[in-house]
């Protein structure tokens, strides 16, 4: 039970932290019509999970994953944003900003990876 008030803990931490991140790109960068906040928001969430990863003495990837819960499915579970990610890809499309909506797609998903990658391999 405790492990499940700390995950939940966690996620609402990672939730206000998007929140803010996500209020102060956009008040930043007011006249973009790429979504710059979520884009930046889950790379440096799949940079920290991979660092969360890469700094952990476990044996596997399953075990690292078992003993931080907190941080890797609470945190960072409430901080990145798929969802998000999906509706407003979904907007670029259907707004006829299709190389946006592409570039969004390939760009969210080929740095994501390269992101969590490097920040497992970094440590």
């Amino acid at each position: 039970m405790m492990t499940a008030i700390c995950i939940g803990f966690g996620g609402s931490m990672g939730a206000v932290a998007r929140h803010l991140i996500g209020k102060w790109i956009k008040a930043h960068c007011s006249r973009c019509s790429f979504p710059w906040a979520t884009f930046l928001i889950n790379v440096s969430g799949c940079f920290a999970l991979g660092l969360a990863l890469g700094s952990a003495s476990a044996e596997s990837l399953a075990s690292a994953l078992a003993h931080s819960h907190p941080f890797t499915t609470g945190f960072l579970g409430g901080f990145t944003t798929f969802s998000t990610f999906t509706v407003e890809w979904l907007e670029l499309w259907q707004t006829k900003n299709r190389l946006a909506a592409i570039l969004y797609l390939l760009f969210s998903s080929a740095i994501g990876l390269l992101a969590c990658w490097t920040g497992y391999i970094i440590l």
